[in-house]
């Protein structure tokens, strides 16, 4: 059927449909969920499981082996890391990228019931694994409510509650989480002589608690025709009825509170510490529906908010530390300039060049385009952010090729004398394969993106999906709406049409030109080999980065203390640190959290702990032309100040989060070996002047004293090694007794000596003792020895063998790719790995690798489709193989652009060079397909060359001239800066290589003379 016809002999039913795509558009824009940036599936879990009172080395062979050994079994698995701490195993698991979303959800069951399969088998002691599998939603929504020092952190925690209650029925609120809220406990202090003097054993004490306090269903009796319930009462309701809880003593009856401090507090030391612009904080996460609108979310939590606010006594306050609403609205109010100056920079060049009427006709297809595109969006699921926004941008110069294309061949044959609606049918049929074929290709090109499993890739995939819907529209505009607007816009006929509209100086000069350079065909080309060679060799020296900073006016700071240090130092240095951050002008707030990483209020965050002698901060300033100047600032500050951390401050990135920018690991199975190879490596890093912040990825070694448990002594006096590990709980953190409830909550109940905040390693060798009879005795009459040594807090494996990294990052202003290449190539030369043990490097070099790896390996099929659909519109090799050989030139646009620009090349430099692939295919198709058109004509071969090029010089050079100009919003920003100068260097190399060296190989390739 013949599309161009039918349109215009349908003009209604064209004018209808074009209505729905527009109207229809409109309502899409406001209906679209929209976010900061495009939502992608972490496909990781979480399995905790405590062992109390194991070693790391213990933890790792009862606790995370087993677990390891049974996930393992699962289809999918793609890493399994895991960390042993003292009475820890910390498990994280990754899926195989190539997994649906979909199919997530039942993974995460199966993950479940292996887990729930391995538990018997885990040793007495161990608790309940827990499977967190929402290890990667995001709280975007994030706030902190800050208390004066006159607030409890049970005050404080109630009010969270309320807040989390009042929010989370808002429409679009998934979940609402705390973060920084302490663990209530009761403690019994007493003084264990005095136990020992009493003849009262801790144990006596805690069956008589836990058999005091326990619900017991009582039943229940008949009474005529009714039933009788029978409760039993006596449990805890407040610390008074524990306080007068009586104990059986060889004395006599004597109550617990007359012999005992009994009070409520919090469990020291804590998992987690929250401060805000230096005080006490609770942190409140709230979750959005990634499918719904975060910023409507948003303005419903802030309705609900503002609901509670006024009831909050005056010195709590909620403090706002990341709003994503609000920064997604500003970040896609700010795309939305961009895109509508994108939109306004490509009609005014039209119009310069084409015409007015020109200008509109082809600038009416554009907004035609965009409509329809919003309004498939909507269908598909897919939310505006800044990923789906710059595929507009990209897509916008490309969107009118088509369009230009038909227009400039009607306004050629109108000025030839032809009737206009002939002249538009015939304008816009006969290169109507040939501009689905490049339409193809040119979608062809981002489909690596789509296909690509790896998290890295996923983020860009409603770029894909965006060029595809629009350019694929763009396509059948041209020869429906382009033609059917066309037919009342364009003059009906032209001045003088007797008149060539190619006989002008300039395309007599331009003939010229390209009839020397088809004549010195060996010159041409291989000048344009040289300049190749040239432009990668340049490439290779040029500096580079897997993905560029956000313009954000917050920053951020992992601080790593020694191992050993207590959450307490690491909150007393930094209160200090936050002291100093808050004197500074640009400072609007600071947030810290202890012990761990926050709730995860931005997609690509690291996970850290938990962990005591980590601290996380996160700055947020009063304009982001601050952000860059305050991060060095505040990384020079710590290294001055703190030497004895490591710091690591970060601007925001939407690349995945790594420990360190370099890490060079080994895996095997004994510590020892792998201590001396990992020390290899950190000694070379050592040497290079580029590198800070080098470490052992697990750590230093902390000092450990044991007391070991000497059977021969301990059992004549009826001591077991349980009751020795009782004692000596009593005389530090504390020895659990029993539970108490009150409201909601469960409170330990604890026994501690009443001396323990000055206890000393020496006391505890005096330290009383429990055993089966009435007489006590000491820990030194009970132990063989007291070993003291330094050993490693954590024991670390990847895939369930040990792994030790050595890790560093490069030193400021040096590119960490050239630093990485420099270091990796040193340590093969430097290193002989032994037999059983593996290097490998992790770290943001291995997400490159794994993200270029998912690109590459469907850029065959990418070609593939590309070559087949060349050969099925030219039906012979020769003309493929021409345009494709090509491609590679482009490489030299893309060094000068980035050159000129001062841009490096990055990951979204890597989609400007996909992009131009399709691109620079489009107009070699239309140059090639004139050719056909020209040679069928009667003309002779040279001559149709050189007449088609001459043709298709304006719908080359605007093609390519408004895909150019139409890049310089995005030129500025900070993620897409290197793609678009890629693009518009690359673009304009490859639209002179088209008019000028594309016509110099067709007449090589098929033997055409000069």
């Amino acid at each position: 059927m013949n599309l161009a016809k039918y349109a215009l002999d349908n003009a209604k039913i064209v004018y209808f449909f074009l209505a729905v795509l527009l109207i229809g558009g409109i309502l899409s824009f406001d209906r679209l969920g929209k976010k900061e940036d495009a939502p992608f599936v972490i496909k990781s879990a979480v399995i905790m499981t405590r062992y109390p009172r194991a070693e790391p080395a213990e933890v790792e062979r009862l606790i995370t082996e087993p677990i390891s050994r049974e996930i393992q079994s699962m289809s999918g698995v793609y890493k399994i890391k895991s960390e042993s701490m003292y009475g820890l195993s910390k498990i994280t698991f990754e899926l195989q990228p190539s997994l649906s979303a979909e199919s997530i959800p039942q993974k995460w069951d199966e993950l479940r019931r292996k887990v729930l399969n391995i538990q018997p088998q885990l040793p007495a002691g161990a608790s309940v694994p827990t499977v967190s599998d929402d290890f990667g939603d995001v709280f975007g929504i994030y706030y902190g409510l800050v208390g004066d020092d006159g607030f409890s952190y049970e005050e404080m925690r109630n009010w969270a509650e309320r807040i989390k209650t009042q929010v989370i029925t808002a429409d679009g609120v998934m979940k609402v989480a705390l973060f920084g809220t302490q663990t209530e406990v009761v403690n019994i202090y007493i003084s264990v002589n005095k136990l020992a003097g009493m003849g009262i054993d801790p144990k006596q004490v805690a069956s008589l608690l836990q058999s005091q306090n326990q619900i017991i269903n009582t039943g229940e009796i008949n009474a005529g025709e009714q039933q009788l319930r029978i409760v039993a009462n006596g449990t805890y309701t407040t610390v008074n009825d524990i306080r007068n809880q009586v104990i059986t003593t060889p004395g006599g009856q004597v109550k617990l509170g007359d012999i005992a401090v009994i009070e409520k507090g919090y469990m020291d030391p804590p998992g987690n510490i929250m401060h805000v612009n230096g005080k006490r904080a609770i942190g409140i996460g709230v979750s959005a529906d990634p499918t719904k609108d975060v910023v409507k979310t948003g303005e419903l939590v802030d309705q609900k908010l503002a609901e509670l606010l006024p009831l909050i006594p005056v010195g709590l306050e909620l403090e706002s530390l990341y709003p994503e609403n609000v920064i997604a609205q500003e970040a896609n109010n700010g795309f939305i300039i961009n895109l509508i100056e994108s939109l306004l920079i490509v009609i005014v060049i039209i119009m310069l060049v084409m015409g007015l009427r020109a200008g509109i006709l082809i600038g009416s297809s554009l907004i035609f385009t965009i409509g329809g595109t919003l309004l498939i969006m909507s269908f598909m699921g897919v939310g505006l952010n800044r990923t789906s926004l710059a595929g507009f941008i990209i897509a916008m110069g490309m969107l009118v090729d088509n369009a230009i294309v038909v227009t400039d061949n009607a306004q050629i044959a109108i000025a030839r004398g032809i009737n206009r609606r002939k002249a538009l049918i015939d304008g816009a049929t006969g290169p109507q394969w040939g501009l689905l074929g490049a339409t193809f290709i040119a979608i062809c090109s981002f489909l690596p993106l789509y296909l690509a499993p790896s998290a890295v890739a996923e983020i860009v995939k409603p770029l894909f999906v965006v060029l595809a819907i629009s350019l694929g529209l763009s396509w059948i505009l041209a020869l429906t709406q382009t033609t059917t607007f066309g037919n009342f816009i364009l003059k009906a006929k032209s001045g003088d049409t007797n008149k060539d509209p190619y006989d002008k100086p300039f395309y007599h000069k331009f003939a010229s030109i390209l009839g020397v350079l088809i004549k010195k065909k060996t010159l041409t080309l291989g000048s344009m080999v040289v300049l190749f060679i040239i432009s990668l060799v340049i490439m290779g020296m040029m500096p580079q980065n897997f993905f560029p900073s956000l313009d954000k006016p917050y920053f951020r700071a992992d601080i790593f203390y020694p191992d050993g240090y207590s959450i307490r130092d690491v909150e007393k240095e930094m209160k200090q640190v936050e002291a100093h951050l808050l004197q500074q002008p640009e400072v609007k707030r600071i947030s810290t959290t202890f012990g761990s990483t926050p709730l995860r209020y931005y997609l690509a965050s690291t996970s850290v702990g938990p962990k005591p002698n980590f601290a996380n901060i996160l700055i947020e300033l009063t304009d982001s032309k601050y952000t860059k100047e305050y991060e060095e600032n505040f990384d020079q500050y710590m290294k001055a100040n703190y030497p004895n951390a490591i710091t690591r401050t970060t601007l925001f990135k939407l690349s995945p989060a790594v420990d360190a920018a370099i890490e060079i690991g080994f895996i095997g199975n004994n510590v020892d070996s792998l201590v001396m190879l990992t020390d290899k490596v950190l000694e070379i890093m050592h040497r290079d002047d580029d590198l800070i912040n080098v470490r052992n990825s697990w750590g230093n070694k902390i000092p450990v004293w044991k007391p070991v448990y000497s059977p021969e002594r301990a059992q004549p006096l009826g001591v077991s090694r349980q009751s020795m590990a009782q004692s000596i709980q009593i005389g530090t953190s504390g020895m659990t007794l029993g539970e108490y409830r009150e409201g909601d909550q469960v409170l330990p109940i604890l026994l501690k000596d009443n001396t323990v905040d000055s206890f000393r390693i020496n006391d505890l060798r005096t330290l009383p003792v429990f055993g089966i009879t009435q007489e006590t005795t000491t820990l030194e009459q009970v132990v063989s020895e007291f070993d003291f040594q330094y050993k490693f807090s954590n024991v670390k494996d990847y895939n369930r063998q040990m792994v030790m990294m050595a890790q560093a990052d490069p030193r400021r202003g040096v590119n960490a790719i050239a630093a990485f290449n420099k270091i990796w190539k040193e340590v093969q030369e430097e290193i002989q790995v032994p037999e059983g043990y593996t290097m490998k490097y992790f770290g943001e070099q291995e997400s490159q690798a794994e993200s270029n790896a998912a690109l590459a390996a469907n850029m065959p099929l990418t070609f593939f489709l590309m070559f087949i659909t060349l050969l099925f519109l030219f039906r012979t090799y020769r003309k493929p193989i021409v345009i494709l050989l090509m491609l590679p030139l482009i490489f030299i646009g893309i060094v000068l652009g980035l050159i000129l620009l001062d841009k490096s090349f990055d990951f979204f430099s890597v989609l400007g060079l996909l992009g131009l692939i399709g691109m620079n295919i489009k107009n070699a198709i239309v140059l090639v397909n004139q050719i056909d058109i020209e040679a069928a004509s009667g003309k002779a071969p040279l001559n149709a060359v050189i007449s088609a090029t001459t043709s298709r010089i304006i719908p080359v050079a605007m093609a390519s001239g408004t895909t150019i100009l139409g890049m310089l919003p995005l030129l500025f920003d900070a993620m897409f800066g290197g793609m678009a100068a890629t693009i518009m260097g690359g673009l304009l190399v490859a639209s002179a290589l088209t008019l000028f060296v594309l016509p110099v190989a067709y007449c090589a390739i098929h033997k055409i003379k000069g």
